[in-house]
């Protein structure tokens, strides 16, 4: 694992916090989003060598994270509801689109107002942390068993997980997305086992966005004069779980078996 493939994501974390605007643009905002996730990755294969400047800087990031995700998660669940048009159900769609959008606006500002109180603290943390990789790093023969130890502590959580349910599946996407985001700093793994932690992450990001606009449009909506789209929704929603549902335990059964593989020097 090379050092500049470990600070790189720290830098442009760094980058999007300074180049925030406002009325950030949907790519900003998942890349916000998308950083701090693998910033937070790092720090915790890192964990236990950073000291004081990974608790101020992880208790920086989380703040400006999950702000960023209220941005994102109304950008997503617009774009959803839109596939919706032209089936019959426009009229119930406007309003919901409007809330939507005003939800989109109220929760941007919300992320300018975070990112004022904790952007400089996060931007210094990142700095400092950055400096703290690179003398880890010296000491560590490059990071490999840094790397290794943090992807195979993440699969064996992963294999112990329980059923899948509705209600774990979520939690599951993160520690998958946690171990992609550990795999990708290296060529360690099968190609074949990232393709397959991104259809994972994919279908369950997928499912959980329908989950939530069902959520919304119930509470948005009438329940009497909107009950095609919110049919449609529901229906839309039960096929993705199911296509969720599929793909982590197709997972399971590949990769994290008693035989598993996907990770260098695993059997």
């Amino acid at each position: 694992m090379e050092l500049g493939s470990v600070r790189r994501p720290v830098r442009q974390l760094r980058k999007s916090l300074q180049g925030l605007t406002g009325d950030p643009a949907m790519r900003d905002v998942h890349d916000l989003r998308t950083r701090s996730r693998r910033v937070e990755a790092i720090a915790g294969m890192l964990n236990g060598a950073s000291g004081k400047s990974r608790h101020h800087l992880l208790k920086a990031l989380k703040p400006l994270r999950k702000a960023a995700g209220d941005v994102r998660d109304m950008d997503v669940l617009a774009a959803k509801a839109r596939t919706l048009a032209g089936r019959g159900c426009d009229a119930s769609l406007r309003p919901l689109l409007e809330h939507l959008q005003a939800r989109r606006v109220e929760s941007a500002r919300s992320l300018a107002d975070v990112v004022n109180e904790y952007g400089t603290d996060a931007r210094d943390g990142l700095e400092q942390f950055s400096r703290r990789i690179k003398r880890q790093f010296e000491g560590e023969a490059g990071g490999h068993s840094l790397q290794t130890d943090a992807a195979t502590g993440l699969m064996d959580e992963l294999s112990r997980w329980p059923e899948f349910r509705e209600e774990n599946l979520h939690e599951f996407r993160i520690k998958v997305k946690e171990l992609r985001y550990v795999l990708q700093l290296t060529e360690a793994a099968e190609p074949r086992f990232i393709a397959a932690l991104e259809r994972v992450k994919s279908r369950i990001g997928d499912w959980h966005d329908w989950m939530e606009l069902r959520r919304i449009a119930g509470e948005v909506l009438d329940l009497r004069k909107d009950r095609a789209v919110l049919r449609e929704i529901k229906e839309i929603e039960s096929g993705k779980l199911k296509l969720a549902l599929g793909a982590a335990r197709g997972l399971r059964a590949r990769y994290l078996g008693p035989h598993r593989g996907g990770v260098e020097g695993e059997a």
